[in-house]
C-alpha cells in the first residue's frame, strides 16, 4: 500500500462519514441518527465480546490439536477491527465493521491475503531462535580434563522410584 494513500484516507473517510450523516439525518431526523450511533456502538461492543469468545475457543482447540492457529488469529484481528469500526461513530465504518463480523467475509479476506503473502522461515518448533542462541542456565561448559565419567554400581531396582502425582483428587 503506497504511503500517500494514508493521508488521503485520513481526509476522505471523515468527509464521506459527514456527508452520510447529513443525508441520513435529513431522511430520518437528527435524534434517530444519534440513537443509531449509540446503538451501533453498543452492538459493536457486544459483538466484539461475543465473537472474541469464539475465537479464543478456536485458538485453544487448534493449539491443543497441535495445529498452527493462523486462521483463528487472523479472524480475531478482523473481529477487533470490526468491533472498533462499529464503536466509532459513522455509518460507513459501521457497514464495514458489520461486514467484518460475518465469518464468510472474514474467510474471503483471509484467502485473498493468503494468496498474496508468503511467510518464509517460520518454524513452530524453535520459536524463532536458532539452537544455541540462548544461554542455558543449567549448562556447564567443561573441558575434557575437568570431568571423569563414573559408571553407576547400583542396580536399577535399588533406585527410588520418581514421585507421582495423582490428578484424580
Amino acid at each position: 500500500m503506497p504511503l500517500i494513500l494514508i493521508p488521503v484516507l485520513l481526509l476522505f473517510v471523515p468527509a464521506i462519514e459527514i456527508v452520510v450523516f447529513i443525508k441520513v439525518g435529513q431522511a430520518i431526523g437528527a435524534w434517530k441518527v444519534l440513537a443509531l450511533v449509540f446503538l451501533s456502538a453498543i452492538l459493536g461492543a457486544f459483538l466484539l465480546r461475543y465473537q472474541s469468545i469464539g475465537v479464543i475457543r478456536r485458538l485453544d482447540r487448534d493449539l491443543r490439536q497441535g495445529r498452527t492457529p493462523d486462521a483463528s488469529l487472523f479472524d480475531g484481528f478482523l473481529i477487533v477491527v470490526g468491533g472498533v469500526l462499529l464503536i466509532i461513530p459513522g455509518f460507513v465504518s459501521d457497514a464495514v465493521g458489520l461486514l467484518l463480523m460475518i465469518p464468510l467475509v472474514r474467510r474471503i479476506i483471509r484467502n485473498f491475503i493468503k494468496a498474496r503473502v508468503t511467510v518464509k522461515g517460520f518454524s513452530g518448533n524453535r520459536g524463532g531462535f536458532r539452537r544455541g542462541s540462548r544461554p542455558q542456565d543449567d549448562v556447564v561448559d567443561l573441558s575434557p580434563e575437568d570431568f571423569e565419567r563414573k559408571v553407576p554400581t547400583d542396580r536399577p531396582s535399588d533406585r527410588p522410584s520418581p514421585p507421582t502425582i495423582d490428578h484424580r483428587d
